[in-house]
């Protein structure tokens, strides 16, 4: 009897401590959800709710990201900030359209700059005058077209006769954005950096 009962006591042990083993061994089966942090094979980890499917080795992410030194693409044909120049009473900042008619551009200007609307003017690619209403809103000013500008065209802004609050600086930042019909929002063009001279 005591050898029975040792018997059952050596192979109650073995079980036991093989269980963690055999429970690693398991096969798993395709689509099977996961749990956070669960690892499957030694070093592969998954994300919570990640299905494995057949032959799958590691887990790929969803969106591939952009990776340094990957050559990045440029639409062309987007609005854009094309163009700056500028001296210490003007600056100029050219624009281009798009594809899609511009009704209106929005300028937020440096907060270094003071600008009365009644010297700002706007021109087209051939320099003739764009007829625009110019208003202040806020610390932005909203360029608004008579006419929706023609796509892929180019306009030129010019600010005159500015007063700088500091005259000695080399540079002058401008925050532009379009409004283009086809289109619920602005589109931001992003800032325009005038460098004087």
């Amino acid at each position: 009897m005591k050898k029975l009962i040792w018997f059952s006591t050596v192979s109650l042990a073995i079980a036991t401590t093989s269980l963690p083993a055999i429970a690693q061994t398991q096969q798993i089966q395709p689509g099977q959800q996961y749990q956070p942090g669960q690892t499957i094979q030694p070093g592969q980890q998954y994300q919570p709710g990640q299905p494995m499917q057949p032959g799958q080795q590691q887990y790929q992410p969803r969106q591939q990201q952009y990776q340094p030194g990957q050559p990045m693409s440029y639409d062309r044909t987007a609005p854009r900030i094309s163009r700056t120049s500028g001296f210490r009473d003007t600056h100029y900042i050219s624009v281009y359209t798009g594809e899609q008619p511009l009704s209106y551009v929005v300028v937020r200007p440096s907060e270094l700059v003071s600008i009365n609307n009644d010297n700002i003017s706007i021109t087209d690619q051939s320099g003739q005058n764009i007829d625009a209403n110019i208003s202040t809103e806020g610390d932005r000013i909203r360029i608004n077209f008579a006419q929706p500008i023609t796509p892929g065209s180019t306009l030129q802004i010019a600010f005159r006769n500015l007063a700088m609050d500091t005259p000695n600086r080399n540079f002058y930042l401008y925050e532009l954005a379009g409004g283009h019909i086809g289109y619920r929002r602005e589109i931001p063009y992003g800032f325009a950096q005038i460098q004087v001279f």
